[in-house]
């Protein structure tokens, strides 16, 4: 018989509403899943609409789940879609089409059949030369058109040639060219070329060239003493004669209703078009970020997307649009990019593309500490990057910008979604891939299962954004998807089991994240968490399940704040740190014992108070729409509260010159609207843990189980056999 000395029951912080309990059954346990699938799209009706310009038009679009199946028609047009991604039922997910429009409009995109036949390309003559040290290597795009194809129809053409550049016969060893080249059914096109010096291999180092390329025999760019730094890549694209390309205006709505793109909120985003320095968007060099990453204070890149991108979003200004696609393409100027060498390297690599893998190298970490380690698995080449927190200056050969975690924007991934261009698919695999591989491998946890707990709690969350995104619009013929949506699923386990595990009779709060500031273990930063709820958040509105028990308790110790006046002013909910407990007896840098008292809370955090405009307040506005998108008591009135401090009330715009505009118009990368599915639907309470019909192996046992919204009474039912109710 099943004997119960203790029994302690919690909610998991994710589901208690006040004054209601929780229906668990102690051996079994139903559990529901619930999926909406969309209905299909009504013969010819339209799945979305695109503004083009007359000219050749190549772009990304997703749709959501039902709308279409095997491929896309642009208005009356010919079309040729080359579908990425599928849903489940096998329905485009993401797809990249290409039209020929005669005339200027907004054209309605309907259901078509998967596009058929092809074409034989004529290719134009192509050739970089990179000059070092008085010779000249030539990387020639072959004559014959390549395997390994991007785009292939009746309307266009796009493969990859991969070129070593050769000196009288002698590949250089390191340095490679890819030829990304696209042909339309009338000769016209493009050649996308980039240069890469991402080789792991001893003797891969940072080299200086001139550098000249010419497409058909013209003279389309050169540049003298390029400094071309390890493990970066730069990008240039020409067209072919005199092709006309069209201007592209998306329908973000799709992307919206996708899950593809969160929405912004448009009366708050004001068409503040960006304009770039000419010094800062050269080739290799940082666009519009901040070349050292780890530096602190508010920065433009430092949100879900960009403020560059929200506007660019909200207002589709073409300009705006140039400027999101050139930082995308200089996000190849840091060095973060890792492939494995063809031959003479021990591992394969992922996929064509061979990315480093940790499942083949799993203590492989990407730090200049690594190689003199005696433990860790490293990259040959050298110079490695700069190290954040050390010495912002470059080493001789080091590249001068310094990547890291902690502060690491989106900038790959939008631009992706709106042009599908190849190159910008692989920026966000290596900056995926990039955040497992700095994440430090000796705290037993990073491994070969890509878990981001190492890094600092906003590192995490930026990584994993940055991690789920990629994983979700990688080709799905590629492995490299199925590598990182892997590591999506890895950590989002290990984020829920991590909320699951803490003791809601010493921890009554379900405070997370402690000992992970230097002010002191006592304190956590609801700021930093808040970039890791958005992450887990992002990768479940991508398709990915689990991690919500740690959104959930971030964002209902946040929503406590607000709710616990007068022991905890409401008006401090946005404070710097969080006094959460006491500290160590033994040691004062680590947590003691957890606070039990929202009172004493306040008491230990005055002093750490912040307005809500200009620092934290978003960050706030975040955690308070989980509340209101599942319905939390004390929510929509915590988010009615602090609307005003950030959404209408004008205020100084660091990085707007100081201008009054209100704080969600200054930063509007933080901007994001409510998704069309924010209205929550009744759904029953389940048992997460533990698992319904295992046995229970302890005299105590904490349950933890999901909210029933629109519940509103609850049973425990507790025996000896399943189902029975002898015990309780």
């Amino acid at each position: 018989m099943l004997r119960l000395i203790r029994l302690a029951v919690r909610p998991r912080p994710d589901a208690l509403r006040p004054g209601i309990g929780a229906l668990c059954t102690l051996l079994a346990a139903l559990a529901f899943q619930l999926s909406a699938v969309s209905p299909a799209a009504a013969q010819g009706a339209p799945v979305a609409t695109v503004g083009l310009t007359p000219g050749w038009a190549t772009f990304g679009q997703a749709l959501p789940q039902g709308a279409a199946t095997g491929g896309l028609q642009v208005g009356t047009f010919a079309t040729q879609t080359d579908v990425k991604n599928t849903w489940p039922d096998g329905s485009i997910r993401f797809a990249i089409v290409t039209v020929k429009p005669t005339t200027t409009g907004s054209f309605p995109i309907t259901a078509a059949a998967a596009s058929t036949g092809s074409f034989s390309p004529v290719l134009p003559a192509a050739s970089v030369v990179l000059t070092i040290g008085g010779v000249a290597y030539t990387a020639t795009l072959p004559a014959v058109a390549s395997t390994d194809r991007w785009l292939s129809g009746p309307l266009a053409y796009e493969a990859r040639s991969v070129v070593a550049p050769v000196s009288g016969g002698t590949p250089h060893p390191f340095l490679r060219v890819n030829f990304d080249t696209r042909v339309y059914s009338d000769a016209g096109g493009r050649v996308d070329v980039s240069v890469e010096n991402t080789l792991d291999m001893v003797g891969a180092a940072t080299v200086t060239y001139d550098a000249a390329i010419t497409v058909n025999g013209a003279s389309v760019f050169s540049q003298a003493g390029v400094q071309h730094f390890y493990l970066t890549r730069w990008r240039k694209s020409f067209a072919i004669g005199s092709t006309a390309f069209a201007s592209v205006t998306p329908d973000v709505t799709a992307f919206n209703r996708a899950n593809a793109i969160p929405p912004y909120l448009s009366s708050v985003v004001t068409n503040i078009v960006s304009t770039p320095i000419p010094a800062n968007f050269g080739i290799l060099k940082a666009g519009a970020l901040d070349p050292i990453m780890s530096d602190h204070s508010g920065r433009a890149e430092l949100a879900p997307f960009p403020d560059w991108t929200a506007r660019y979003l909200v207002h589709k200004d073409p300009a705006q649009r140039a400027f999101v696609l050139a930082n995308g393409d200089l996000s190849g100027s840091w060095p973060i990019h890792m492939r494995e060498a063809e031959s003479g390297s021990a591992h394969s690599g992922i996929g064509s593309e061979r990315f480093v893998s940790i499942d083949q190298r799993p203590t492989l970490w990407l730090d200049e500490r690594a190689p003199s380690s005696g433990t860790w698995d490293y990259i040959h080449g050298t110079p490695l990057p700069i190290r954040e927190y050390g010495s912002d200056i470059a080493g001789p050969g080091q590249s001068p910008l310094l990547p890291d975690n902690a502060h690491q924007p989106s900038l790959a991934y939008v631009p992706y979604l709106m042009t599908g261009d190849r190159y910008y698919a692989e920026e966000m695999a290596f900056w995926a891939n990039y955040g497992m591989v700095r994440s430090y491998p000796g705290d037993g946890l990073r491994s070969s299962l890509g878990i981001l707990q190492g890094n600092e709690v906003r590192g995490y969350g930026w990584a994993l954004r940055n991690l789920a995104d990629a994983a979700a619009f990688y080709p799905d013929s590629s492995p490299i998807k199925a590598y990182l949506a892997q590591k999506v699923v890895n950590n989002l386990k290990w984020l829920d089991d991590n909320a699951m595990a803490q003791n809601p009779v010493t921890n009554p709060f379900q405070i997370l994240w402690i000992n992970e500031r230097p002010d002191g273990g006592q304190y956590i930063s609801l700021w930093e968490q808040t970039y890791l709820a958005y992450a887990i958040d992002r990768a479940n509105q991508q398709g990915f399940v689990g991690g919500l028990a740690h959104r959930d308790a971030i964002a209902r110790f946040h929503l406590k704040l607000f709710t616990s006046e007068p022991d905890y002013p409401r008006a401090e909910a946005g404070a710097y740190l969080i006094a959460v407990g006491t500290p160590s007896v033994s040691d004062a840098s680590l947590l003691g014992t957890f606070y039990t008292a929202i009172s004493d809370i306040w008491a230990h955090t005055l002093g750490q108070q912040r307005p809500f405009a200009g620092f934290y307040g978003p960050e706030a506005r975040m955690n308070l729409m989980y509340g209101i998108q599942n319905g939390w008591p004390g929510a929509q009135a915590s988010y009615d509260y602090l609307w005003p401090f950030i959404g209408s009330t004008p205020t100084g715009c660091v990085n707007q010159g100081g201008v009054n505009l209100p704080d969600l118009t200054c930063r509007a990368g933080w901007a994001l609207d409510f998704s069309s599915t924010t209205t929550p639907t009744p759904a029953p309470a389940r048992i997460v843990r533990p698992a319904p019909g295992s046995t229970l192996t302890s005299a105590n046992q904490i349950f933890n189980w999901n909210s029933g919204v629109g519940v509103s009474s609850y049973q425990i039912t507790i025996g000896t056999a399943q189902g029975a109710n002898d015990i309780y």
